[in-house]
């Protein structure tokens, strides 16, 4: 991963082989730090997903993470300051043998297939098999990508419910990065999860 540089309105952003976004929630006194995974095949989405609630914008033109790439972003979550931090998996095959050190102390993961790609909705045990064996058993959230493209949809949301039940998940989002849709409930959902088990763990 290479260095960042800096960028107008409190957001560090990526260089173009990985790199950083980071987007600051001012006047906030920092209390939790969460790690959180994005993991999927190469090509489903994931940055477009993070940059989308990083930077609140629709970017079509990423390019491919090479290896991982890293965001951040601090939000209130129950009265407390949360930071976010967000590690973006490459998910081509090339790059699997360094993502177990980056599940190391991960507290939950999003877990991505296209809606329109069949192909990466069957590698998804996979996925979850990388995340259990290194980061254990942390809640982890399935998402959609790429609802919006509805006439070429080929996976339907109850696949991705039933995967999610199937193997005792935190539950299946339909995703849009272009529209929007459920991309602030996900990363909301997934910092509740890693909240709530944290403060389980402490007693």
């Amino acid at each position: 991963m290479r260095g960042a540089h800096r960028c107008p309105r409190k957001i560090r952003k990526a260089s173009k082989k990985g790199g950083v976004i980071t987007s600051v929630l001012p006047h906030t006194e920092r209390r939790f730090v969460y790690k959180l995974v994005v993991a999927g095949e190469g090509g489903v989405g994931k940055t477009t997903l993070i940059i989308r609630y990083c930077e609140g914008v629709f970017k079509h033109d990423t390019r491919t993470t090479v290896g991982v790439g890293f965001a951040s972003k601090e939000v209130k979550l129950r009265g407390e300051a949360i930071k976010l931090q967000i590690w973006d998996f490459g998910g081509e095959e090339r790059f699997r043998f360094i993502l177990p050190a980056y599940c190391k102390g991960a507290n939950a993961a999003i877990l991505a297939f296209d809606t329109t790609r069949f192909q990466s909705v069957k590698n998804l045990p996979e996925w979850v098999e990388i995340i259990r064996k290194n980061a254990g058993n942390i809640p982890i959230v399935v998402v959609g990508t790429k609802t919006d493209l509805e006439d070429k949809r080929t996976v339907k949301r109850e696949e991705g419910e039933t995967f999610s039940k199937m193997n005792k998940l935190e539950g299946y989002y339909d995703v849009s990065s272009k529209t929007g849709l459920n991309v602030d409930t996900v990363f909301a959902r997934v910092a509740e999860l890693a909240y709530d088990q944290a403060k389980k763990a402490k007693g």
